[in-house]
């Protein structure tokens, strides 16, 4: 449910040796990789194929991906899933435990019903007897994960997961790992407007909805990763009302309250990424007093009256 990350780069560090930039696309969005001191035996069609790779397992937009697969099971035994896929699950579920739930990677009925999900738009807004029967369909305790072997067992047969508050971030820190194991240890990477970077690279981050290339603020990124979640760009109006595509799981219904992106700062850019949503859900408040409890950077901005 995550939205593109509202980053520019201005700068890297200054290196000897001309930087080297590959990109492509990935999980609907774009990704790219800026390499201070070149990129040694890195090819763009070997990163290609390994973010191609995950997508087949992680991605709710491909019918023929082990998530898509899972969801179309109705069965309510253990079905065997590609182990990355158990990681991405659990990692999820983390964040969402730490957030009293308000990441729920089972959402997915309600996403397709409001139309934020590969279903495709609406314009109108679905009715409450809608939305109730599609909570009835959701709930991340009636999820289930083993790792030996890896396999996923939901407790209602019409239960879906949607995992892209974590996915692109995951395939980041994986990725990241992959290009240090190759001995390249200054890049900044990206996907979809989420930053991770190796080395210390200098940011901007923008306001909601500023011209691109319109910096509110720079920020000094040293082996971390920004990532935010934003209601300015992905909504619909219905009755000449706009609805969020973030999603309350309490509620079933699009947030509504006066936050509109929440940046993360973190070590990790799949729980950058996951943190982001869920702070976003929980609001200015409990968002901001949650965020100071576990400790996270965070950039908040609210929408304009």
């Amino acid at each position: 449910m995550r939205f593109a990350l509202l980053l520019l780069l201005l700068s890297g560090c200054s290196r000897d040796d001309p930087p080297v930039t590959l990109g492509g696309r990935t999980m609907g969005t774009t990704w790219s990789l800026r390499v201070d001191g070149g990129a040694g035996t890195m090819s763009q069609k070997e990163i290609q194929q390994q973010l191609d790779s995950w997508e087949s397992i992680i991605s709710h937009w491909r019918p023929d991906s082990a998530i898509s697969r899972f969801n179309t099971s109705t069965s309510t035994d253990w079905i065997a899933v590609p182990a990355e896929l158990v990681e991405v699950v659990e990692l999820a579920e983390q964040i969402g435990n730490d957030t009293d739930h308000a990441l729920d990677l089972t959402l997915a009925p309600l996403i397709d019903l409001w139309g934020f999900g590969a279903k495709g738009r609406r314009d109108t807004a679905p009715t409450e007897a809608e939305i109730a029967g599609a909570k009835a369909k959701c709930g991340w305790q009636h999820l289930h994960t083993r790792r030996d072997p890896p396999a996923l067992r939901k407790d209602i047969p019409e239960l879906r997961i949607n995992v892209s508050a974590v996915a692109e971030g995951w395939a980041m820190d994986h990725l990241a790992q992959h290009l240090e194991s190759k001995g390249i240890t200054h890049f900044l990477l990206e996907t979809g407007g989420e930053v991770l970077a190796c080395g210390e690279w200098r940011v901007g981050i923008q306001t909601p909805a500023a011209p691109v290339g319109e910096a509110a603020q720079t920020l000094r990124l040293k082996d971390q990763t920004i990532a935010t979640s934003g209601v300015y760009r992905q909504h619909f109006s219905a009755d000449g009302k706009d609805y969020a595509h973030i999603l309350d799981p309490r509620t079933g219904r699009p947030i509504e309250h006066k936050l509109a992106s929440v940046s993360v700062i973190h070590s990790s850019a799949a729980q950058a990424d996951g943190y982001a949503t869920a702070l976003l859900v929980l609001g200015p408040e409990a968002g901001r007093q949650l965020a100071e409890k576990l400790g996270l950077h965070v950039v908040w901005f609210e929408r304009e009256k």
